[in-house]
C-alpha cells in the first residue's frame, strides 16, 4: 500500500468515529513509525509502505478509536518544550501546569533543594532541574507504576544524581530531613469524586484514577501535603500547587492561612484560577 493510500484510510476511519484532529493524528503517527518529520511526509506519498508498518499504524488507529490518549499511543508527551515518556499508570502532563513551573522558576535563584510531590512522569521536577543547574530535588509519588515512568525520564535526562525518587503514600511519614526544602511544588489529584464520571472518556477510562480523584471535595491529598509542608520547608520557604479552580479556593484559603501567606494566584488559559503560590510565615 502506498503512503497516501494508508494516510487516507487512517483519516477516514477516524472521521467516521468522530475522532478530533484526524489529519494531525495520522500525520504524527506516520512520521513516528517512518522515522521522519511531518513536513517531509508529502514527499513520500507515492512510496510503498511495508505490511509491517501498515499493521503498526492501523493498530495505533484502533487504539485511538477506543479513545486512548494520543500521548499513550506514541509513548510520550511534551512539557515545557521537552519530551517526556508516558504510558499507562502515569498522568499525562498538561500545558497549563507549565504556568506554575514558570512562576516557581522565578523564585529559584538561590534554591538548593525542593520536592516535586505527586511527581507522576517527573515532568515538573525534571524541568526545574534542567532550567536551573544549581539545585537538586525529590520526586515523590504514591504510585510505583508512575515512578517507573519517572525513572525513565530521569535516566533519559541523566539526572540520577540530582533527582531522588521516593514512593510514599503518607506525606507525614516521608523520609525527608526537617526544614531542608526551599519549596514544595505539586499537582495533586484534585477532581471531586462525583465529577470523575463526567470527564472525557480519554481521561476517565485511561489515565490513573489515583492521579485524578481527590476525594469528596477534591482536596484530600492537597490537605495532607499542606499540613506537613511546614515541617519540611525552610523558614520563608514556598509551596506552589495546582487546583480545580474557584470551587476550591475558599476552602484552600482557610486551610493555608494558619501557616502561609498568599504570594500569587495564577490563572490558566481560560481565565480560571488554576495555581497558587504561598510563602511560609
Amino acid at each position: 500500500m502506498k503512503l497516501f493510500e494508508l494516510r487516507k484510510l487512517s483519516i477516514n476511519k477516524l472521521l467516521e468515529e468522530g475522532i478530533e484532529r484526524p489529519i494531525y493524528f495520522t500525520d504524527l503517527i506516520l512520521s513516528k513509525i517512518l522515522a521522519t518529520n511531518k513536513a517531509t511526509l508529502i514527499t513520500k506519498y507515492e512510496e510503498e509502505v511495508s505490511p509491517h508498518l501498515c499493521k503498526e499504524l492501523l493498530f495505533m488507529v484502533e487504539q485511538r478509536l477506543k479513545r486512548m490518549p494520543l500521548s499513550y499511543i506514541i509513548g510520550e508527551a511534551e512539557f515545557y518544550g521537552r519530551k517526556f515518556k508516558v504510558g499507562t499508570g502515569c498522568l499525562i502532563p498538561r500545558p497549563e501546569t507549565e504556568l506554575l513551573v514558570e512562576e516557581m522558576l522565578k523564585l529559584m535563584p538561590d534554591v538548593k533543594l525542593f520536592a516535586d510531590w505527586c511527581t507522576g512522569s517527573a515532568c515538573i521536577g525534571i524541568t526545574l532541574l534542567l532550567e536551573k543547574s544549581n539545585c537538586s530535588g525529590y520526586g515523590i509519588d504514591s504510585s510505583a507504576l508512575a515512578l517507573e515512568w519517572a525513572m525513565k525520564n530521569v535516566d533519559f535526562y541523566n539526572l540520577q544524581n540530582r533527582f531522588k525518587l521516593i514512593c510514599n503514600s503518607e506525606p507525614s511519614k516521608c523520609n525527608i530531613k526537617d526544614k531542608s526544602l526551599d519549596f514544595i511544588i505539586f499537582n495533586p489529584p484534585y477532581i471531586p469524586t462525583s465529577d470523575i464520571d463526567i470527564l472525557m472518556k480519554d481521561v476517565k477510562d485511561f489515565e490513573p484514577r489515583e492521579a485524578l480523584d481527590g476525594g469528596e471535595d477534591g482536596l484530600d491529598v492537597l490537605i495532607k501535603i499542606i499540613k506537613i509542608a511546614p515541617k519540611f520547608i525552610k523558614p520563608q520557604g514556598y509551596i506552589g500547587f495546582e487546583t480545580a479552580g474557584n470551587i476550591q479556593i475558599d476552602k484552600i484559603h482557610i486551610i493555608m492561612q494558619k501557616d502561609f501567606k498568599l504570594l500569587k494566584n495564577i490563572y490558566d488559559y481560560n481565565g480560571i484560577l488554576r495555581h497558587m503560590i504561598w510563602q511560609l510565615l
